[in-house]
């Protein structure tokens, strides 16, 4: 039997949401969907995702201070986060890998970029 990698997609886009899910919808992966950031920390506890694709600007919260309550969670600070955002200045990047972030990717991303990245991610375990 394969286990399945579940990743976990926090963006308000529907469209990442679509180009994720069918970039991503192979045996190995089992997608978690949330549109906004309201409860995702309880969700995260709840799923135990493999992987977190995090949005920097959601409608409710932001995705900045997810990455830091994840990362200071004893229960999910090992969950590997993929930090996704318009926001592309090298700046913005630095900090995102300084609050917790495995890796930073700007938007657009080819979705076969971002499977390689996943598959990456998820086999480090």
């Amino acid at each position: 039997m394969v286990v399945k990698k579940k990743i976990f997609i926090v963006d308000d886009d529907v469209i990442i949401h679509e180009t994720f899910n069918a970039a991503l919808s192979s045996e190995e992966f089992e997608i978690i969907h949330a549109y906004d950031g309201q409860d995702v920390i309880e969700r995260i506890e709840n799923e135990r995702p493999d992987l977190i694709i995090l949005d920097i600007m959601l409608p409710i919260g932001d995705g900045r201070d997810i990455c830091r309550d994840i990362r200071e969670n004893p229960k999910t600070k090992n969950i590997k986060i993929l930090m996704l955002s318009a926001k592309s200045k090298h700046h913005e990047r630095i900090q995102g890998l300084e609050i917790g972030a495995d890796d930073y990717v700007t938007k657009p991303i080819n979705p076969l970029l971002l499977v390689n990245k996943i598959r990456r991610m998820c086999i480090k375990d």
